[in-house]
């Protein structure tokens, strides 16, 4: 059994780093896993090699689980991963993931991260109809449908917590949550992995990063592999891509071949005419 089916769009999935409870609504992650069994196995992969076991990890933004289930498994059981989702319906099927795979090393809140404690709102997510739920961004003014997201810092939660990592995903809110952490990021100069798609923010993204003393590469892999778990040839992703940088205060074997980011005035590579052919190039081998 690789999908199965069960009701109302909802589908059992034995993929590649354990089982999955997804939506099929959800137009990239839980189809993504539905159909290959794995999402983003390029970046799953590449954050794997990032960490050893006995890690501790910080995911933030980790949606339905896509990747906490693999990250929980590379670090073991002696290694933690913090899963920050503030979104209800997807952060219910996280905890499902981490119950399904018995990930006991995870430890997932229904929050928000941000510079400071406050107030943000999750707008209204119609979850029968087909979307990109991983594409929610929460606002700072609230509506009528909307709802209220718990907020924090990464340095009022995880206050002492020696991270090796910091994976950020957060729909524009990345600069935010690196301010809510200076203290942790000063302190244990973890990785950090952070998606910069959104060209309005990226220049004062970088900035802050090199301002903390990293270097920036660019890490774009697209979100359809051949060598998909299921070995499904059909590619329902078309060239579609993530965009995101691996900062490192240290030297680092797997940005050999990424494009590094000098200043934070340079192209975007989401730009038509910015899209050299190394964005596509990933030094690694699928696990």
């Amino acid at each position: 059994m690789h999908t199965l089916i069960l009701k109302d769009n909802m589908a059992l999935v034995a993929g590649r780093d354990g089982y999955f409870l997804v939506s099929l609504n959800d137009m990239y992650i839980g189809r993504g896993l539905a159909c290959y069994g794995e999402y983003n196995a390029a970046e799953a992969a590449f954050l794997k090699r990032l960490i050893k076991p006995g890690d501790h990890v910080v995911e933030v933004g980790a949606n339905i689980g896509a990747h906490t289930i693999g990250l929980a498994k590379a670090v073991g059981p002696h290694g933690k991963v913090y899963a920050f989702e503030p979104q209800r319906v997807c952060f219910a099927l996280l905890q499902a993931q981490v119950a399904l795979n018995q990930a006991y090393n995870v430890f997932a809140y229904n929050q928000a991260l941000s510079r400071s404690p406050e107030s943000l709102w999750m707008p209204a997510v119609d979850y029968t109809q087909t979307e990109n739920f991983g594409g929610v961004a929460l606002m700072r003014e609230g509506g009528s449908d909307a709802e209220a997201a718990a907020v924090t810092t990464l340095d009022e939660r995880l206050n002492g917590v020696p991270c090796a990592l910091i994976k950020i995903d957060v729909e524009g809110m990345e600069e935010d949550v690196i301010r809510g952490g200076l203290n942790l990021i000063r302190t244990h100069r973890p990785l950090l992995y952070v998606e910069n798609d959104q060209i309005a923010k990226s220049q004062s993204l970088i900035a802050c990063i090199q301002e903390l003393g990293y270097r920036l590469w660019w890490h774009i892999p697209k979100l359809y592999s051949p060598q998909n778990f299921f070995n499904m040839s059909e590619n329902i992703f078309g060239e579609t891509a993530s965009f995101n940088m691996i900062c490192s205060c240290r030297e680092l074997e797997a940005v050999e071949g990424l494009k590094e980011i000098k200043s934070p005035h340079g192209p975007h590579p989401s730009a038509p005419q910015s899209r050299p052919a190394w964005q596509y190039s990933i030094n690694m081998t699928q696990g």
